[in-house]
């Protein structure tokens, strides 16, 4: 669900919340060595994000935090800050030409070339996170 994060709003916060979870404590955050990724240059998105993104000649970026059950992709249209909350168990993850993020019919396509190792790294963390959260066989 993506939700306009503009204003502090406790119904929302809570919903983000359920959704992936509550942020993880400052102990975890070390831990894992950061939640957060640096920004990603967006390729191409689906006809529900494309409204809520600038339709200018910009270049549109976002950036992914982790949480305990999901991932939160956040993005901003001028002053307007978005948050795409997406449990891990509605994740999927394609990495073709582009590195692709899906939610059921949504999704956003994250140009590779300017990816480079920090931002790979933190990739794999989230797929290592998901297989975690989903109980799934990790790979080594």
């Amino acid at each position: 669900m993506i939700y306009d994060t503009s204003y502090y709003d406790q119904k929302i916060t809570r919903a983000i919340n359920t959704a992936v979870g509550k942020p993880f404590s400052l102990k975890e955050r070390f831990k894992l060595k950061g939640i957060g990724s640096s920004r990603l240059v967006i390729n191409e998105v689906s006809k529900d994000i494309k409204a809520k993104l600038p339709t200018d000649e910009s270049v549109q970026k976002a950036s992914i935090e982790l949480r305990p059950n999901g991932i939160i992709i956040h993005f901003k249209k001028f002053t307007e800050h978005f948050s795409w909350a997406i449990p891990y168990y509605k994740l999927v993850i394609y990495s073709s030409e582009n590195f692709s993020i899906y939610e059921n019919d949504s999704f956003i396509k994250f140009s590779k070339k300017p990816l480079r190792k920090p931002q790979l790294k933190f990739i794999k963390k989230v797929l290592y996170q998901k297989a975690i959260a989903t109980n799934n066989n990790i790979p080594l």
